[in-house]
């Protein structure tokens, strides 16, 4: 079977391998849509902080269920569904009180783990998640990413009437502000640098966005879109330094930052005024289970919106081609998929 590997940085290739059979409590997955996201990109370049090269890429996928292990009775072949691309130890403090995703053993396929940009892909059954008839398996190849919007979203609380600022427009990005609208949260904005990606986050609910590029947005800016200028939580969506610095300076006082983005360089931040203003920083990593289902119902309502980011279809055969345009046509480029089989 063909499998994509990041071998090197820039250096994509495609390999031929023989599947394994499912054991167990394991299932085969026929893959059929794989994501680009801005972790693998990372990875391309060599840049990704947890993830070495070489690498099997691959965590945003559909499927269909091929082959059952001798143990898989809940499940049945042909069923459409995604995974949750999570190993977990299930027997840490984190994962004893309900936080696996911070698992202190947490492999993530796809970067600690072999990922599922393969024809085949074998798992445990329990990391499988059935998706309803409503939901094409285009659009299921982005219930992972929507699934970390969801559960970043879910870590700040009640957002009714909230005042809400997103910083990055990127597909994570646009995905939170439209989990925040869901949520009841009163006004958001979102900004980015490329004009592409500001008008698709009016399209997609954001209340205002603003193309940053050469001018930040300032506290008076805040003010022509908050009333007071006012923002109670902002998202950082983005990994870069002027972006979490951004975040701290214009947060109300007793606001709250959540930080999505990975960050390939160790940023310099304000933490006097974070102390000075009792300001919360909360990091959001991945997700629960639970976050898979909140998010396919999320689609199912019509309540987010996950087609519009997909500009990109390649075949694995031009595994090259989908990884390049990904990693170096940002302003064009929201949502890569990979065709697989």
């Amino acid at each position: 079977m063909k499998r994509a590997r990041i071998v090197s940085p820039k250096n994509v290739a495609l390999e031929e391998i023989s599947p394994a059979e499912p054991e167990g409590n394991q299932v085969q997955l026929r893959v059929k849509f794989c994501g680009i996201c801005g972790s693998d990109v990372h990875a391309y370049f060599g840049e990704h902080p947890f993830i070495r090269l070489p690498a099997v890429p691959g965590h945003e996928c559909s499927a269909v269920i091929e082959k059952l292990g001798s143990e898989v009775i809940k499940l049945k072949v042909g069923q459409r569904v995604t995974f949750i691309p999570q190993s977990t130890c299930g027997e840490c403090y984190n994962c004893r009180n309900g936080r696996y995703n911070i698992c202190d053993s947490l492999k993530v396929m796809g970067a600690q783990a072999d990922g599922a940009m393969s024809e085949l892909f074998n798992l445990n059954s329990k990391l499988v998640v059935p998706l309803p008839d409503d939901i094409s398996l285009e659009e299921a190849a982005l219930v992972e990413p929507l699934a970390v919007a969801v559960h970043a979203v879910k870590l700040v609380g009640n957002l009714i009437g909230k005042n809400v600022l997103v910083l990055g427009s990127g597909p994570i990005g646009l995905l939170i502000t439209q989990v925040c609208k869901a949520a009841g949260a009163s006004i958001v904005a979102t900004t980015d640098v490329f004009e592409s990606r500001v008008n698709l986050a009016k399209e997609l609910g954001a209340d205002y966005a603003v193309n940053t590029r050469g001018a930040p947005l300032t506290s008076d800016g805040l003010r022509s879109m908050f009333p007071g200028g006012r923002v109670d939580v902002a998202f950082e969506a983005v990994g870069i330094e002027d972006t979490i610095r951004q975040a701290v300076g214009l947060v109300r006082k007793g606001g709250t930052i959540v930080v999505i983005g990975v960050f390939s360089k160790e940023p310099h931040v304000n933490v006097g005024l974070v102390q000075d203003r009792e300001l919360t920083i909360q990091g959001s990593l991945m997700y629960l289970k639970e976050d898979f289902h909140d998010a396919i119902s999320l689609i199912s309502k019509g309540l987010v919106k996950v087609r519009p980011l997909i500009t990109h279809t390649f075949n694995i055969d031009h595994i090259e081609e989908a990884f390049r345009t990904a990693a170096t046509s940002k302003a064009d480029a929201m949502k890569v998929l990979v065709s697989i089989s």
